[in-house]
């Protein structure tokens, strides 16, 4: 079979056996699994990550065997416009931990029974928990009673003493005091409703975004630029690891997100994407390693 009808991951897997390569030797070099050069030589685009992530992985395999990139790039479109290459449900870092908890459940089955038995008593133990004091809930309920009745008579009895002893207020203190307790005690009362109101609307900022401008969180004012030339895998989280934005952008496209730094990054084909904070260039090859970039923006 010819270079040209070969698919990418025969080229690279003759290039390296030419080479006197073991595959050990290329998944050191590249920093990935064995078996992950292993499903590109056998183009098992099942078990890899999304198209993105795959078309980085090959043109880091063929620039360190020394063959132009290019042409394994072309045989992978290829191999996508026949509908070989199927895209991932999952995106690699999901994929990555689901291989962890199997490798745990592997390698230690017992550890992992005793933590399975271990949660099954502790939900138990709640469950009995939260259950049994409510056969006792009649202890309870007197406090409750004894609170509110002292609280409703106060604004009862002092309401009509306020209307007749006015005259007197020149005798004694004793009539008048009430009346201030109770003066002092309804502005709060009446200044509090209005209140309520004023955390609920969100910041006017929401409404004044450009056209096209994305907005991730429902605060902050920070700004990401990101411009393509090649198809690119785009993931952001927050500082608590929590998903903001995923999705796969295309060559030619530019997305404009807005929210609350610190922003996660991480870019499926780092090399076809250009990058601004706030405005300001963001160098991208410092944090790209095998043609996937991660970074940290706005600490």
């Amino acid at each position: 079979m010819s270079d040209a009808a070969a698919g990418p991951g025969a080229i690279v897997r003759a290039a390296r056996e030419a080479r006197g390569l073991t595959r050990q030797h290329i998944a050191d070099s590249l920093n990935l699994g064995q078996r992950v050069i292993e499903d590109i030589e056998t183009e098992n685009w099942a078990r890899l990550p999304t198209p993105a992530f795959t078309r980085g992985y090959l043109r880091a395999y063929a620039k360190l065997l020394d063959i132009d990139p290019d042409d394994v790039s072309s045989a992978f479109e290829a191999a996508l416009a026949r509908g070989e290459v199927r895209r991932a449900d999952v995106s690699p870092l999901q994929r990555k931990q689901g291989r962890g908890v199997a490798d745990v459940a592997q390698k230690h089955p017992g550890a992992v029974l005793t933590s399975a038995v271990g949660a099954v008593i502790c939900a138990v133990l709640i469950v009995l928990w939260t259950v049994w004091p409510t056969s006792k809930g009649s202890v309870a309920a007197p406090p409750v009673a004894a609170v509110a009745d002292p609280i409703v008579p106060k604004p009862l009895t002092v309401a009509p003493v306020a209307a007749e002893p006015a005259k007197e207020s020149d005798q004694t203190n004793n009539v008048v005091a009430p009346v201030a307790v109770v003066a002092t005690a309804s502005v709060p009362a009446a200044s509090a409703a209005p209140a309520a109101p004023s955390a609920k609307p969100l910041p006017a900022r929401l409404s004044s975004d450009a056209p096209g401008v994305r907005r991730i969180s429902a605060s902050g004012d920070d700004r990401l630029t990101f411009s393509f030339t090649q198809d690119c895998w785009v993931e952001i989280k927050d500082a608590q690891g929590a998903s903001l934005y995923s999705d796969l952008s295309k060559g030619g496209d530019t997305l404009e997100l807005v929210g609350r730094a610190p922003f996660h990054i991480l870019l499926g084909n780092a090399p076809a994407a250009t990058l601004e904070f706030n405005n300001e260039r963001v160098a991208l090859s410092p944090h790209t390693r095998n043609n996937v970039g991660t970074l940290v923006l706005g600490q």
